[in-house]
């Protein structure tokens, strides 16, 4: 088990013994969920393996930032709050990730430390894929990885493009002023 999945479980996140139980919930999640838009429910069953479940009562940190990243989240149900500190050192709310959303894909593709803090505000149940898991779904089952790979890639695109959009807007906001 990884550092930052030990942290996890030390932090106050329960570990659940096996995620494949979680795969027909998790497959509920496609409609909602770019990661998992159009998998079938074999292909969720498939993926589970090598995912781990946790669980938390309430407010628990699940990601800090600037810590060393290899995993990535799939929140199942709950809410998590994602926390950046601005240049003054102040903590900023930039989004609230729900059921069916992921987070933690760039450190755990890039290896580089995490952009922000995530927070649990309420129980949360979230499955997580490390790297070295990633790896080996890769290896075991080459087009279900490929295709898992891809769609990060797209959302990951999708995410910069977003933010491109907004540097603009906020760039021609500030020449008008």
């Amino acid at each position: 088990m990884s550092e930052g999945l030990e942290q996890l479980i030390r932090l106050g996140c329960q570990r659940e013994p096996s995620a494949l139980v979680y795969a027909e919930r998790i497959h509920a999640l496609v409609a909602r969920s770019a990661l998992l838009q159009d998998r079938t429910l074999d292909e969720v069953r498939r993926l589970t393996p090598y995912m781990q479940v946790y669980t938390t009562t309430g407010a628990v940190q699940i990601i800090a930032e600037g810590d060393p990243g290899d995993y990535m989240v799939l929140v199942i149900s709950g809410a998590v709050e994602v926390i950046k500190k601005d240049r003054w050192g102040s903590n900023k709310r930039i989004a609230i990730v729900t059921a069916g959303e992921t987070l933690g894909e760039m450190s755990m593709l890039d290896g580089e430390p995490r952009f922000a803090s995530c927070f649990t505000r309420e129980p949360s149940i979230f499955a997580v894929l490390a790297r070295d898991r990633f790896i080996t779904l890769i290896q075991d089952d080459p087009v279900l990885g490929a295709s898992i790979l891809l769609r990060l890639n797209q959302m990951l695109s999708q995410r910069l493009r977003q933010t491109g959009s907004k540097l603009v807007a906020t760039m021609e906001t500030q020449r008008v002023s």
